[in-house]
């Protein structure tokens, strides 16, 4: 955990969680970033510079459409930062039991309708259900950390109430 001072009450420290990230989730966030700030970045400021040579006013489309894709290649670049500032990469696990957690693969099977999906339990950063990548802050992530095999759970979803059943574990 690391502190920062807070703005409202700033005798009050405020401590901050990290967001457990694996290493190839982790390079993903830095080589986006590098991009954005090495081949985005100069192709918008360019942008604006030709918009602003036509003159900072209101009913210059071109210098407003270029000050608008700035602030928000600017945003994206800060929001990117804070995710990497509040990253810590996870390597290994510490117990070699056979237990749902960070970083391992698993297969469930929905009791419902017999579907069976695999997922990497990875951090909320990097998350992506399409490509087989649960968060363990999602409703169903959190629900199946420290499951083992052949053990069932109940989630209760945005979606509605689901169980499941851990068929498999896999490092």
């Amino acid at each position: 955990m690391s502190g920062f001072l807070n703005r409202q009450n700033p005798g009050m420290a405020v401590l901050m969680e990290k967001v457990p990230i694996t290493r190839s989730g982790y390079h993903r966030l830095k080589r986006e970033l590098t991009y954005l700030r090495r081949v985005i970045r100069p192709t918008v400021i360019e942008e604006l510079q030709e918009a602003r040579a036509f003159g900072v006013k209101i009913d210059n489309q071109q210098y407003l459409l270029a000050r608008e894709r700035h602030l928000v290649l600017q945003r994206k670049i800060s929001e990117i930062e804070r995710m990497i500032s509040e990253c810590e990469v996870f390597v290994g696990r510490k117990f070699f039991r056979k237990q749902v957690g960070f970083g391992v693969v698993i297969i469930i099977r929905n009791v419902d309708s017999g579907a069976e999906s695999e997922y990497e339990m990875v951090g909320p950063y990097e998350s992506d259900v399409s490509q087989g990548k649960l968060s363990v802050s999602s409703p169903v992530g959190r629900c199946l950390m420290g499951c083992r095999e052949g053990e069932e759970v109940t989630v209760y979803a945005p979606s509605g109430i689901r169980i499941y059943r851990v068929l498999s574990i896999d490092r």
